[in-house]
């Protein structure tokens, strides 16, 4: 992932053509997502930290984790609209065509030593996707001591929050999908599966301190 930032946050932009994920994702649902979704997260940010300036030189992940240390007026907007921009970032980041990534052979070495294979934790994330009920993220994680583990999010919450690294957030809220695959949600789950992007993953695994 890249160095922190602070108020006023940007929008990343894709590191990607919109349409470069189709057919698994159609350019339109990336767009609907990247440039309204997750852009309206930062927006929303911005404007709650404006009559803030105490806060503005916050780092994005302090914002997340210091909810204790802001007034209750803005801490519950602030923990929805921070997490939304946090996890919007990294899915966008963690995505690649299909067929451009595999992981390295250390990096597989990892993955099997927690699952057995890359298909077991393919397997997994997609179970875990499709228990989310509701809104939220099955999300491919690491702990202190290397080891790889999913769990679910509601809503906008992230793995920081529990002191875990975040490798992958697979988003479940319907505005992921929706447009191309309507209810269907096992359906976007095995697309978007195939565009994974080992390569940042690795460099996030690599990066907790």
């Amino acid at each position: 992932m890249n160095g922190p930032e602070h108020y006023p946050f940007s929008v990343r932009p894709l590191p990607y053509p919109s349409g470069a994920l189709a057919p698994m994702l159609d350019g339109r649902t990336v767009r609907i997502h990247h440039d309204g979704h997750y852009a309206s997260y930062v927006q929303k940010l911005n404007e709650i930290l404006k009559s803030y300036p105490q806060y503005q030189k916050l780092p994005l992940e302090a914002l997340i984790l210091k909810q204790a240390f802001l007034p209750e007026k803005i801490r519950t907007d602030v923990k929805r609209n921070a997490g939304g921009v946090f996890n919007h970032k990294l899915y966008f980041e963690s995505l690649a065509p299909a067929g451009r990534s595999t992981p390295s052979p250390s990096f597989e070495k990892i993955i099997c030593e927690c699952f057995g294979t890359v298909n077991n934790l393919l397997v997994n994330l997609k179970e875990a996707g499709m228990s989310v009920f509701g809104s939220g993220y099955a999300y491919l994680t690491s702990d202190m001591c290397g080891k790889l583990h999913i769990l679910t999010m509601k809503n906008q919450d992230t793995p920081i929050e529990q002191r875990l690294n975040p490798l992958f957030p697979l988003d479940v809220w319907e505005h992921a999908y929706y447009l191309q695959y309507q209810n269907r949600r096992d359906r976007y789950l095995n697309a978007i599966l195939k565009l994974i992007n080992w390569k940042v993953i690795e460099q996030n695994y690599h990066s907790f301190p």
